[in-house]
């Protein structure tokens, strides 16, 4: 027997959970959590991130047109988490979350992240309550000690949070809390 589900999303969960990056290193800098990001299409290379509408992130990717995509691994999750738990309006993030230029674009990618996608902000389709933010990938970087081109994330190496919506947090099937 089926079980009719209200929040759908619940369904695509377990997802990976990522750092946006918005705003210019040496202007305004934030960082927010996210697991709803998605590859799009190859060519052009496009990545898209669902954004609250009333967020600083979507403030900041609407003024400055360029966003980062950050992977990094379980022993960062703490990071992840105090970003998605607190404001960029209220809260510098930067104190715990250390941002740094990107190469491609001005907006801050994460010192720690095991993988970058930085992007130029390609379109963008508000839903209510969340815009869907299409970006082109200027440039894709992974730390060649965890990831390989062809095969991806070694993940016997390397342990990529995974946000289980309301249950917290997995890697490859271990539980971890944050700490608050």
């Amino acid at each position: 027997m089926m079980l009719e589900v209200k929040k759908f999303y619940l369904i695509l969960h377990p997802r990976p959970a990522y750092l946006i990056g918005s705003g210019r290193v040496g202007e305004k800098v934030n960082f927010m959590a996210a697991s709803w990001v998605t590859p799009i299409a190859e060519e052009p290379p496009l990545v898209g991130v669902a954004v609250g509408v009333d967020s600083y992130t979507r403030e900041l990717i609407d003024f400055y047109r360029e966003f980062t995509v950050n992977v990094l691994p379980m022993e960062k999750l703490n990071s992840i988490y105090y970003a998605g738990t607190r404001s960029g309006r209220d809260e510098d993030k930067t104190k715990i979350v250390k941002p740094v230029k990107g190469e491609k674009v001005q907006a801050p990618a994460v010192e720690d992240a095991i993988g970058v996608l930085e992007c130029r902000l390609y379109s963008s389709v508000e839903a209510q309550d969340a815009i869907f933010y299409v970006g082109e990938v200027l440039t894709a970087r992974a730390d060649e000690r965890v990831f390989d081109e062809r095969r991806g994330w070694d993940t016997a190496r390397v342990d990529i949070p995974l946000h289980n919506w309301g249950r917290g947090f997995y890697g490859l099937g271990r539980f971890q809390m944050a700490k608050s």
